[in-house]
């Protein structure tokens, strides 16, 4: 047998566990035949469709080359040496002539064996031998996958680009797919200054009020013109969950629904007065519930079970309600400052702890979920075991006696690349005999940069391996962009030897791009280099978006940033130097898109990057000509009549990184992408409009370094949405 390390097959990712090198050499074949015994048509059609995606085409009428695929008993297995709760995935491939043969004992195996023939025959069309083997591979943890919360970016995804992100996770061997349906922040205002952040993507029975609406606007090169959009979140306007679930069953990948509660809860208590917080006076406060109102109980169950219904016919399998970050929140859309309290003040629920109350809804919540055939109510630790005490003793104790403990998987979250505190190890939960899973962040925040968080990857399953920990399902908004940091996931939830998640994300490039994969790795390396300046971050309007108390709300913008970097030494020319290595690592990226071997996800990939180095290198340069410009504006200079025209063809060149974003990007984040970098795009042409105005005059204390808005002067100003 072959040692797992030597990496005789860097075409398979993750790596099997077990090869055994046959005598004789194979005799494969692009064309096969498949021959299949107690397979389901679920898995006998991801079988077919798994291996076309790899360039085998399945026919009829082959006498050679036939793949013989066979659901057994378990106990014709050796599983001695298999976690009893990872059987479900076991699989065995044998290679030997021109004949293969899969052996599972469960369907779902079928699924990981096709992906890891999908790997071998991707060898076998480079080029490289193949010799009759056989092999055996199973994970050790039973829940690997992402969750993508409902930001921007997922709320415009269609029914084909989530499947494709089932395709992607199924690749890197991973079986969950999160979809955060409802949540709130009320203190992120991006959209526009009297716009919560707030995200409904589903509908609800009986509410066809309740829905979010969302407002971008972009400059699109494509079209050289202005565009605008209002509208839902695709996902509640088409209603196809059902559909996502389905599709995710037929790849072997679990879809679970992460609805909020009290925390990230604004949307509904302001449409719902009647079943949100109260304060002492008995008002709506805008957030959270009223947990002791009969009502509320009676409009979340409504809407949790409308949620597990589009689950049918074989129910839905796991829930995610979140619960986390209870505390203050920002509900009022005339009145960013306000802050209003998330826990109810009503006398019923004042007169109990925060803890008291957050028992009794996760208990209720918990065990209206299992009524509904629910198998595994899930719920995130910070208020648990971190912010709160809820997971003591007697909470466990009430969970047993009411027959939940088997039901209730708690998930510890933290995103820290440094270290894990105590209180987010999965180990609280275990000893108190639940279930337990971990939460790394894999990317995040897509919309606004690019990020690594490979460490966090690492550190998150290092502890959840060692706590024993079930489930690793990574916080994200999936972009092709960190595909590396998903197969790192996959890998360190389905390999015992793999320690590293660096390693892996490099294991994970060779099986893709062979011998390009160092100069893959080496553009990643650099955009999160440049990503990571300390600088350059303070250019990105994001942040700036955000309600911050004591401090003047909207922030002026380009403005703040234009003051947060102006007197770092040589600003001006260490962005400059950010913009150039971001636009080498473009053309790198270029080349690498030039090979003609390249699969849809292996593209996107490259894409994707070409997408997040075109932004760096917007950010960069404008925020470099702008500091440059402002620090020569000191009192008593005139204004250079070149000024004008330099900014003019800076916004000329800008264009070029949004048109490629636009062309690059993925369609369901290109547009929010380009919705912030437009805002300093907009501001460039105002500013290019005051240059021409007053260049060679000594009135710099008439240039306006923030957006105007609302604005008729001003057609390029970003216009606050009607309602």
């Amino acid at each position: 047998m072959s040692s797992r390390r030597h990496f005789d097959f860097p075409e398979l990712f993750p790596q099997p566990k077990q090869i055994t090198i046959l005598e004789g050499d194979s005799e494969l074949s692009n064309d096969i035949r498949l021959v299949t015994s107690n397979v389901l048509p679920l898995q006998r059609k991801a079988i077919r469709s798994i291996l076309t995606a790899a360039g085998v085409k399945v026919v009829a009428n082959k006498k050679r080359y036939v793949v013989e695929a066979t659901v057994s008993s378990p106990d014709d297995f050796d599983l001695a040496d298999v976690p009893e709760n990872c059987r479900h995935d076991y699989y065995e491939l044998t290679v030997s002539g021109s004949e293969i043969t899969i052996r599972t004992p469960c369907q779902e195996g079928m699924v990981w064996a096709s992906q890891t023939l999908a790997g071998l025959f991707r060898r076998f069309q480079r080029g490289n031998h193949i010799p009759n083997l056989t092999l055996r591979d199973w994970p050790i943890m039973p829940i690997r996958g992402i969750f993508v919360e409902c930001k921007w970016g997922p709320d415009r995804m269609t029914l084909t680009d989530w499947c494709s992100v089932i395709d992607a996770l199924g690749s890197a061997h991973l079986n969950t797919l999160g979809i955060g349906l409802y949540g709130c922040w009320g203190n992120c205002r991006m959209e526009a200054p009297d716009r919560p952040t707030e995200f409904l993507m589903v509908p609800v029975p009986g509410h066809d009020g309740l829905a979010s609406t969302h407002h971008l606007r972009w400059y699109s090169p494509k079209r050289q013109d202005w565009r605008e959009e209002t509208y839902r979140p695709a996902m509640a306007a088409e209603d196809f969950l059902a559909d996502v679930v389905a599709y995710g069953r037929e790849r072997g990948v679990n879809v679970v629904p992460y609805v909020n509660s009290l925390g990230h809860n604004t949307l509904i208590p302001r449409l719902l007065p009647d079943i949100a917080a109260k304060d002492a006076d008995g008002n709506p406060t805008g957030s959270g519930y009223c947990l002791s109102n009969p009502q509320t109980r009676a409009f979340l169950a409504d809407f949790y079970g409308a949620i597990v219904d589009r689950f049918a016919p074989t129910g839905c399998d796991t829930f995610h309600v979140q619960l986390d970050e209870i505390g203050t929140t920002h509900p009022d859309p005339d009145d960013p400052h306000r802050t209003a309290p998330t826990w109810c003040q009503c006398p019923d629920c004042a007169a109990k702890s925060h803890e008291q109350l957050l028992q009794e809804h996760l208990l209720w919540l918990t065990q209206t979920l299992v009524d509904k055939g629910v198998r595994k109510v899930v719920a995130w630790n910070d208020m648990l075991t971190r912010t709160l005490h809820a997971l003591d003793d007697g909470f466990a104790a009430r969970l047993r006696d009411l027959g939940l403990d088997q039901h209730l998987v708690i998930d510890c979250w933290n995103y820290s690349n440094d270290a894990i505190p105590d209180t987010c190890s999965p180990d609280i939960p275990r000893q108190h005999g639940l279930a337990a899973w971990t939460t790394p962040m894999t990317n995040y925040y897509d919309w606004s940069t690019f990020s690594s968080n490979l460490p966090n990857v690492e550190l998150s399953l290092t502890l959840a391996r060692a706590t024993g920990a079930e489930g690793a399902v990574s916080y994200s908004v999936h972009n092709p962009s960190h595909l590396d940091h998903e197969a790192a996931l996959g890998g360190l939830a389905w390999d015992p030897d793999a320690s590293s998640a660096a390693e892996l994300a490099q294991e994970w490039a060779t099986a893709h791009f062979d011998a390009d994969a160092d100069d893959y790795l080496r553009v990643l390396e650099t955009l999160r280099t440049l990503a990571a300046d300390n600088l350059y971050a303070k250019c990105l309007l994001y942040p700036y978006t955000y309600v911050r108390d004591g401090q003047p709300f909207p922030t002026p913008f380009p403005a703040a940033a234009l003051d947060a970097i102006q007197h770092t030494p040589d600003a001006p020319q260490r962005l400059a130097d950010v913009a150039q290595q971001a636009l080498q690592a473009d053309e790198a990226l270029v080349r690498l898109l030039e090979r003609p071997d390249l699969s849809i996800l292996e593209q996107d990939s490259l894409r994707s990057l070409r997408a997040e180095a075109n932004r760096i290198a917007f950010n960069a340069r404008a925020f470099a000509w702008l500091t440059e410009l402002r620090l020569s504006l000191q009192p008593g200079h005139a204004i250079r009549k070149s000024s004008a025209a330099a900014a003019d063809k800076l916004i000329a060149d800008l264009d070029a990184h949004l048109a490629a974003i636009e062309a690059n990007a993925p369609v369901w984040l290109s547009h929010v992408q380009l919705h912030l970098l437009s805002v300093t795009r907009a501001f460039l042409e105002q500013l290019a409009a005051q240059l021409h105005e007053l260049g060679g005059r000594k009135k710099t204390s008439a240039l306006r370094w923030t957006l105007a808005t609302d604005d008729a002067e001003n057609p390029a100003a970003p216009q606050t949405p009607q309602a």
